[in-house]
C-alpha cells in the first residue's frame, strides 16, 4: 500500500516539470527580460500554463480514482 505522505503536492510536481525544461536561473532571466524578449517569455509562459493544466488534470483524475483529495 502506498504511503500518502510520500506523494508530492501539485505545486511541487508543477515546479519539477517546469524545472526539467527551464533552470531556476533561466526562469529568473526570462521574467526579468520579458519586455526585451517577449517571444521567449511567451513561450515560457505558455509552457508553464500548459504544465499547470496538465498536472492539475492528472491529480484530479488520480483523486477521483482514489476517492480522495486532489493532492494539494
Amino acid at each position: 500500500m502506498e504511503n500518502k505522505n510520500m506523494r508530492i503536492s501539485q505545486d511541487q510536481m508543477i515546479a519539477k516539470v517546469i524545472n526539467a525544461k527551464y533552470s531556476i536561473d533561466e526562469q529568473i532571466a526570462l521574467l526579468r527580460q520579458k519586455d526585451a524578449k517577449p517571444e521567449e517569455y511567451e513561450a515560457f509562459y505558455a509552457f508553464a500554463e500548459q504544465v499547470k493544466a496538465d498536472v492539475k488534470r492528472e491529480y484530479a483524475t488520480y483523486a477521483a480514482a482514489e476517492g480522495g483529495s486532489d493532492g494539494e
